[in-house]
């Protein structure tokens, strides 16, 4: 995921759903909840990704809920343009964000060997700036990890309208909205 200069890319990867490998199959069969101009709510932990300024969100709940994760080109991702302080400021803690999508579009996410050759990291091809993490934090399954394939992914860009902090921790809090 990419921003420009002063921005962050936060790519949101959301949680593994019960039976994805039956649901993979099936596509995109939320239709229009996830397209351009839906509102959808984010609340997950806000986690440093590799790359200075780029985070990552984990623990990803979405609403409206879907009946998969998948969109129309792969697993949905979010891709939020924020700014450093904003995001920064909420490391480790639980955030809820609440916005209008402005864009959905095929992307990938590449499996690349990490620094100086130490293991794998995931690389979230965004408008920008790519954001690198952990196969664990984007989601990658072993399999995925094994054939080291890039993964098509439909990117969902985000405006936020609102972001508020939900807990000072990341573990797992009652879901509100």
């Amino acid at each position: 995921m990419k921003i420009l200069t002063n921005a962050v890319g936060l790519a949101l990867a959301l949680t593994a759903v019960a039976g994805v490998s039956t649901v993979a199959a099936q596509g995109n069969i939320d239709g229009k909840k996830y397209d351009k101009g839906a509102t959808v709510t984010l609340q997950g932990c806000v986690t440093a990704a590799e790359k200075k300024d780029t985070f990552i969100l984990t623990k990803v709940k979405e609403w409206p809920q879907g009946a998969s994760d998948q969109g129309k080109f792969g697993p949905r991702m979010y891709w939020i343009d924020k700014g450093s302080k904003d995001l920064k400021g909420h490391l480790g803690h639980t955030i809820q964000l609440t916005g209008k999508i402005t864009d959905v579009e095929e992307s990938e996410m590449e499996l690349k060997a990490g620094e100086n050759g130490a293991g794998l990291v995931v690389e979230i091809e965004g408008p920008g700036r790519d954001v690198v993490t952990s196969p664990a934090n984007a989601n990658v399954t072993a399999a995925q990890r094994a054939s080291k394939d890039d993964i098509k992914i439909t990117l969902l860009k985000l405006k936020i309208d609102e972001l508020k902090m939900i807990s000072g921790t990341c573990a797992i809090t009652s879901t509100q909205r």
